[in-house]
């Protein structure tokens, strides 16, 4: 009798999990070039956004949503999605988001276009109405602050609580091993848990701690690990 396979669960593959620690030989090309495969459009957002920081509940909710919606897949077939998403959920305003309704979902998981596929969402409506509740959280966050009578956060009340996991200052790689979650992920996503939020795991947490800068994980050593340190001695706070 052939024996069953064991199920194994889908892995998000984000450049954190990666092998390299190092730049390729050639000392000027990126060291993600091996998995962006000379793709313009990735090559564009790591060379561009990856690991930039990015601020304010707008920024956040967007990134957390679509580090979500990449869970089990690659982060390119979000990516070339993404305008698609932000067409779908309103721009990720959080208040737009979180007043969508049952049939905004139904619409939004049978939308079809197969000419270009770029323009539909991945259709998991586990994902769809994650976003929806999400926004409703990150509204429920803000209601406390004024609730507990506390100053107005600067960049917004999810922006608060997700850079306070670093104290409000990226940190900076110095291991050369690749991680794909941190105990400060792990942290995150316990509290994010209890307040309510959904597919915000410790892995997804950590790829958008990446992705928004809160943690620089470019390869120890390569150029644009060492980029991203002098631009970390200039940062003011």
């Amino acid at each position: 009798t052939k024996k069953k396979k064991k199920a194994t669960k889908a892995k998000v593959v984000t450049p954190a999990a990666s092998k390299a620690t190092t730049t390729t030989k050639n000392g000027d090309e990126p060291w993600f070039n091996f998995f962006t495969k000379g793709d313009e459009e990735y090559t564009a957002y790591m060379t561009n956004e990856w690991g930039f920081e990015k601020r304010g509940d707008q920024a956040l909710f967007e990134k957390i949503s679509l580090e979500g919606a990449q869970s089990g897949l690659s982060w390119l077939t979000i990516l070339r999605k993404r305008d698609a998403y932000r067409r779908v959920f309103h721009g990720f305003d959080v208040d737009k988001v979180a007043k969508m309704t049952d049939q905004d979902i139904e619409r939004i998981l049978n939308e079809q276009d197969e000419n270009n596929t770029r323009n539909i969402i991945v259709r998991h409506r586990g994902k769809v109405e994650s976003v929806i509740n999400n926004a409703k959280c990150i509204q429920q966050l803000r209601a406390d602050h004024v609730a507990d009578e506390k100053e107005k956060p600067k960049h917004g009340a999810l922006d608060e609580l997700l850079w306070g996991f670093v104290n409000d200052k990226p940190i900076l790689k110095v291991s050369k091993e690749a991680h794909s979650q941190s105990q400060e992920s792990k942290d995150m996503s316990k509290k994010l848990k209890k307040l309510g939020f959904r597919f915000v795991g410790p892995t997804t947490c950590y790829s958008m701690m990446q992705s928004v800068g809160m943690v620089l994980d470019h390869p120890v050593n390569s150029k644009e690990w060492k980029a991203a340190k002098e631009c970390l001695k200039k940062r003011k706070g």
